[in-house]
């Protein structure tokens, strides 16, 4: 008992100090592109969701969560939509139905840098990668670009700076009958653009860092990504969450647990405390349960019993229909099959059931429906019926 204890304790130590451990390291910054409006990290867009409410003062902010099939399309369609993603992505379905909640009013605001073939032939679209930017040692640099909007009230002489530190996108190609520049890059290429579409309006943003923590932190990019929603009219908005990359499925209560470095730490210590248990304290500790002899199987007593009792009346009959009964029950108990119907069906399944041979099982039955069209029967006829279920048993694979 002490060597259990002492072991018990040197483990927990080594535990309490592992965790220890990894709980005061400091955890490397994520620099994945979520742009979920749950994530503080640098690419998240925690910031931009909640000045939501300042672009659109006095209007409700929603958080989406299910999929564009999910719409209501009896609701108001005078409302704005917001995704931004790395790589806009709806098949066919999704796309022809956001398009047409902006046919009938509704403002959809994309930034995205990749955008899918269907949304992207359907708008008559194309986007280009610029110059590459390595994430990495080229965030200690100053690689500064810039990007300004077209309009002359809004755009500023020296542009908007921002910190570039990923590879950025424009568009190449654009429906110019119905497509308006809102913006541009640092070389004057179109990085905003608004698509009038039926009663409503798609606005089309190719940058979507400049929606990420790590712009809108600063004064300069909070004031652009403000001066780029507020181009969408004042009414309710949906800021889309769904289509986000890594979003958590249905159930996923784990996931988010190991996303989150203390929630994590604590669900693991909760399953190395489970696992000690199970192998410290798991065993049974109980007094020693002496054997006891198994009660008497008093029913085959029983029935040698009634059948000597059958026997020395000589009614053998109603042996065999005892025995025929048994043995219809035996049927229903042990393979399955029911017998109120002792068609030809029911015994090739006997036969497949039991693994019998299926004339042994064609006999058995044609004595067994020969009995009862008797008045008596005889101590043979008995004894061959007697021989042949015997047989059925012991063949019977079940």
């Amino acid at each position: 008992m002490n060597k259990e204890r002492l072991y018990i304790g040197i483990l927990s130590v080594m535990v309490f100090l592992f965790v220890l451990v990894q709980i005061l390291q400091p955890e490397p910054i994520d620099w994945s592109d979520s742009f979920s409006a749950t994530d503080k990290i640098p690419y998240g867009s925690y910031i931009t969701q909640h000045l939501l409410g300042t672009a659109f003062p006095g209007q409700e902010v929603t958080v989406n969560t299910s999929p564009v099939f999910n719409f209501d399309t009896t609701a108001s369609h005078s409302q704005n939509w917001i995704f931004i993603h790395n790589t806009f992505g709806l098949d066919p379905w999704e796309t022809e139905i956001l398009l047409k909640e902006a046919e009938e009013g509704s403002s959809v605001f994309i930034a995205a840098r990749n955008f899918t073939q269907q949304f992207a032939d359907t708008l008559n679209l194309k986007t280009k990668f610029g110059n590459p930017v390595i994430r990495g040692n080229a965030l200690l640099d100053d690689d500064t670009s810039r990007v300004n909007f077209s309009n002359p009230s809004l755009s500023r002489e020296e542009g908007w700076p921002y910190l570039q530190t990923t590879t950025e996108a424009f568009f190449t190609s654009v429906d110019s009958s119905r497509t308006t520049i809102l913006g541009t890059d640092a070389q004057e290429r179109p990085n905003y653009i608004r698509t009038n579409w039926g009663k409503g309006n798609i606005y089309l943003h190719s940058n979507p860092t400049l929606f990420s923590n790590y712009v809108v932190k600063e004064k300069t990019g909070a004031d652009y990504a403000f001066t780029a929603l507020s181009y969408l009219p004042v009414q309710p908005t949906i800021w889309d969450e769904y289509y986000k990359p890594g979003r958590l499925a249905g159930g996923s209560a784990v996931r988010y647990l190991v996303s989150k470095k203390h929630l994590r730490w604590a669900w693991f210590l909760s399953l190395i405390g489970v696992v000690l248990f199970l192998v410290f304290k798991g065993r049974r500790k109980q007094r020693i349960i002496p054997a006891a002899d198994p009660p008497q199987n008093s029913s085959i007593e029983f029935a040698q019993t009634i059948g000597s009792l059958y026997l020395e009346k000589g009614n053998h009959k109603l042996i065999a229909e005892k025995k025929i009964q048994y043995f219809l029950d035996y049927i229903r108990s042990h393979i399955g099959l029911e017998t109120h119907q002792q068609d030809q069906q029911f015994k090739e399944r006997l036969a497949q059931r039991s693994a019998i041979p299926r004339g042994d099982v064609l006999s058995l039955f044609d004595l067994i429906e020969m009995i009862p069209n008797q008045d008596t029967i005889s101590k043979k006829e008995l004894t061959v019926l007697t021989e042949r279920i015997d047989a059925f048993y012991n063949k019977s694979q079940r």
